[in-house]
């Protein structure tokens, strides 16, 4: 969302519960969502795990159609996940008195490699219109976030609004893997949210957005930045 400033800060949320937890999880928890990973941010370092997604990899559809045409937003919703009980506690307490006026969209663990960036970027389409809030689970003074040219240490457990309409990137300089939590939060005012708990089902209610997705276009073109 285009915020008055680059970034907002909230002020701190607990987060010592969910990172012990986090930093438990085996290898392969990381890796269960590569799909849907690849398809919403390309080639970008890291895997990240999703607890809320609105575009799971077998339902690619143009979401901010579909916000526009039926004012809700699909979500597949994975409640059976390890740290799902975690994250939604701290959305409950911190992020719903907020945010009354707005429903979860998307949530994720977000890795960054030590050494890698996430290249200078907009983020487009639907993302735009949301709020995109980062809680750094695992973080290090040598990862910086540039914002509209300004340089921003996120610090642990803190939380943050994200301009994300304007140019933004990240470098992690450390030897750390860096990790966030990313909570996108949907205002009412662009859709409301309705959720799945299995993908089946929510295939099923995207069919409509992705097959017209599918159809030639013969008016106006899908804006730049794909599906997102």
């Amino acid at each position: 969302m285009d915020l008055p400033e680059p970034l907002v800060k909230y002020g701190p949320v607990p987060i010592t519960a969910l990172r012990q937890r986090m930093l438990e999880q085996p290898a392969d928890f990381w890796t269960v969502d590569r799909a849907s990973r690849v398809m919403l941010a390309g080639d970008r370092p890291g895997n990240a795990v999703f607890f809320y997604n609105d575009m799971p990899a077998a339902t690619a559809r143009p979401v901010l159609a579909e916000a526009k045409s039926s004012g809700v937003i699909n979500v597949l919703r994975y409640a059976d996940r390890p740290l799902f009980a975690e994250i939604q506690a701290l959305i409950d307490d911190k992020l719903r008195p907020l945010f009354p006026n707005c429903d979860v969209m998307r949530v994720q663990l977000a890795e960054l490699p030590p050494g890698e960036v996430i290249k200078p970027h907009r983020d487009l389409n639907i993302l735009s219109l949301i709020h995109r809030m980062h809680v750094p689970i695992v973080t290090h003074p040598m990862v910086k976030f540039i914002i509209a040219g300004k340089t921003f240490f996120l610090a642990e457990g803190e939380l943050y609004d994200l301009n994300n309409a304007v140019v933004h990137s990240v470098e992690n300089q450390s030897t750390v893997m860096r990790v966030h939590l990313m909570i996108d939060m949907l205002p009412h005012s662009v859709a409301r949210a309705r959720y799945f708990d299995d993908e089946a089902t929510m295939l099923a209610a995207c069919a409509p957005a992705m097959v017209q997705a599918q159809q030639p276009v013969r008016f106006s073109p899908m804006p730049p930045g794909g599906m997102r």
